[in-house]
């Protein structure tokens, strides 16, 4: 299960371009929260593939997210073997739950275009797996 004994989602994206993710469904009224991380082959060491790591927050219980680079993208939950292709866009969008154990796609552009939505690029619960740590 996603976000569950240390499973964050994991995605492994090849090219440039920029993982982009929104946390709605929030428990407690708070405004869903979108943005980007780009992909750092500097970091990473690897020119071709970059890793990131989608967490969770306690706050939201759904998450969506898309690769908006020129070549794939996959994803999988954890250590799991299955990868499934990453949307490319907000209406085309890989979705999961809090606690979900598996993805689905959908148009997620309502909550990205929300008008209390909040943009944090470069500051969402997606981060940049260096190589020297898989």
């Amino acid at each position: 299960m996603a976000f569950f004994n240390g499973y964050g989602v994991i995605v492994s994206a090849r090219g440039p371009g920029n993982l982009h993710l929104v946390s709605y469904a929030s428990i407690n009224g708070l405004p869903n929260v979108f943005g980007s991380v780009s992909a750092k082959p500097n970091v990473t060491g690897n020119d071709d593939v970059t890793r990131f790591m989608i967490s969770h927050s306690y706050y939201y219980t759904k998450y969506a997210f898309y690769w908006d680079g020129p070549d794939e993208a996959v994803c999988g939950i954890g250590l799991d073997l299955i990868r499934s292709p990453v949307g490319t866009s907000w209406q085309q969008a890989t979705m999961i739950d809090w606690g979900g154990a598996n993805f689905t796609s959908g148009n997620v552009t309502s909550f990205v275009n929300d008008a209390a939505s909040v943009q944090r690029d470069n500051d969402i619960t997606a981060f940049v797996i260096p190589d020297h740590l898989l």
